[in-house]
């Protein structure tokens, strides 16, 4: 009976590790009010509150990339400076990294290192 309960507690964090992966409507979700500042039409992104979320559910590497990969996707039909990209976490007081990502920005090298 032990092993049967420790097959299933394994399983239920394999599928919860999962789960946690931010979706991509969740990350357009969040970012999407950034458009503007990565424009330069604003001078304060209006997506800090999305940004602290994304810092929220991106912990890991893989959630990182993933949702680097979705952003980037995304922004494809659109002009934006992509070095104004790291000044959203600062301009939000987020500690979360973000690069300048264009469309050959390889999101496999997003890092996990803090900011503030």
């Amino acid at each position: 009976m032990s092993r049967v309960f420790y097959v299933l507690v394994f399983l239920l964090l394999i599928s919860k590790s999962a789960v946690s992966v931010p979706s991509c409507a969740e990350v357009l979700k969040d970012l999407a009010p950034c458009l503007k500042f990565l424009q330069g039409e604003d001078v304060t992104p209006q997506c800090c509150s999305g940004l602290k979320n994304l810092a929220t559910v991106a912990k890991t590497k893989a959630d990182r990339v993933a949702s680097c990969n979705c952003g980037k996707k995304a922004l494809s039909n659109f002009d934006y400076d992509p070095k104004r990209f790291p000044l959203l976490p600062k301009k939000c007081g987020v500690d979360y990294n973000m690069p300048a990502i264009d469309k050959n920005f390889d999101c496999s090298k997003v890092e996990l290192k803090h900011l503030l």
